[in-house]
This record gives C-alpha cells, structure tokens and sequence, in this order.
C-alpha cells in the first residue's frame, strides 16, 4: 500500500515536471533586428508652442501606414528643441512612441534640418510588445510645411514559437 502510494505521487510529480518544461519551451522569445523607416508630411496645426504633423509612412518593416506626431516646441528661435508622442498605424495594428528632436536654422530657401532620437513601447495587435529606439534625421521646409524624415534603429519584439 504504501510502494503504491510512493509510486502514484511519484508519478503525478513526473507529469508536472514534464508539462512544466514543455510549457517553459513554447514562451515565445523576443527577436531584435535592424530597420529603417522613411516618411513623408506635412504641419496639420500649430498653437503657441503645441503643434501636430500627419506623415505618410512610405516605407517601413511592416509596411505602409500612416503616423500622427502631436508635439511641443521648447523655445521660439532656431535651432529649436521639441518632444513630440506618435502614433503610427499599419495594417497589423498600431505603435506608440515618444520623441525628442531638434530643428537646424533653415537655410535661405527655408528648407533645414531635423535630427533626433525616439523609442517605442507597445501598441495593439503585433507591436503590443514592441521595443525599439531609432535616431531620426531628416529635412523641413518652411514654406511648404512639408516634413521628409528616416528614422534608423533597433527593433525588438515577441516572435512566435
């Protein structure tokens, strides 16, 4: 009576160790890779200091899609500092992130530079686990509003299997 108790719990330990180390394999592991970004816009609206730019996402490792920046300047005289939040949507869900950047002194023509650095932290559908940081270089262009950006980083999220 008691070898069969020994043995049945003994067992019962066995199943638990073996369905414990079979769930330990399938957590999916997050994958880290290099990519690249480049967009296009355009200045929506400005308010004192506050300001919202909408940008074509022209191409990107999820695709095409579109990005809503909503933004703060720093001060009034170039170059000028902001922090601006984004949302960018694809087709297999949407991505928030947070940005820092400057805007250079714009030439005679009005066209300047724009440098900077970002990172992303989550959305919805395939970026709910997304990390990334990316710097940003690009040009505006003050008499059109129009806004051509890259950004350059890492990206890391949860792979499946």
């Amino acid at each position: 009576m008691r070898r069969a108790l020994v043995m049945a719990v003994g067992t019962i330990g066995l199943i638990i160790g073996s369905c414990a180390s079979a769930v330990a394999v399938t957590v999916p592991k997050p994958r880290t890779k290099q990519f690249s970004e480049v967009e296009a816009g355009v200045m929506l609206s400005s308010s004192g200091l506050r300001f919202e730019d909408v940008y074509r996402i022209k191409r990107s490792p999820d695709g095409e899609g579109a990005a809503i920046r909503d933004g703060i300047w720093h001060g009034t005289t170039f170059p000028v500092s902001g922090t601006d939040t984004v949302i960018s949507n694809y087709k297999d869900g949407r991505q928030t992130a947070t940005e820092s950047f400057t805007l250079g002194t714009p030439q005679l023509d009005g066209i300047g530079t724009i440098t900077g650095h970002g990172s992303c932290s989550g959305g919805t559908n395939q970026h709910q686990l997304e990390k990334c940081s990316y710097t940003l270089r690009g040009t505006y262009d003050l008499l059109t509003s129009v806004l051509k950006i890259t950004l350059s980083g890492t990206d890391s999220r949860v792979a499946s299997g």
